[in-house]
């Protein structure tokens, strides 16, 4: 299966402090050009509410197949597409680029 940004899938998470993974919901960040090569960038998706200024959190969390108001976190991983678990939904476009405002400030100096 092809993966577009802002698809929402369910991925074996890697936990950032220890050798470990969770399988949980994770937005996909990178373009369907670099996803082609087998490779996609997601973002981890939690219930938990915003904490800090990197968290975008999903108006339209429903929509996007979620089963409860969620929010992105910028906590970023490379997965092979072939470990994804599920294809759950797609952001809505004013989700989308709340979660690309918030990976600019991620990458982006001001």
């Amino acid at each position: 299966m092809e993966f577009s940004a802002g698809d929402v899938v369910l991925v074996p998470f890697p936990y950032r402090d220890r050798l470990a993974e969770q399988a949980r919901p994770a937005v996909v960040v990178s373009d369907v050009t670099y996803n082609r090569h087998g490779d996609v960038v997601v973002a981890a998706i939690t219930s938990h509410a915003v904490r800090v200024a990197t968290d975008a959190p999903l108006v339209d969390w429903a929509s996007a197949g979620l089963r409860a108001p969620s929010t992105a976190r910028m906590l970023l991983a490379t997965v092979a597409s072939s470990r994804i678990l599920l294809h759950i939904g797609h952001l809505t476009p004013r989700d989308w680029t709340e979660v690309q405002t918030r990976l600019r400030l991620v990458f982006v100096s001001t």
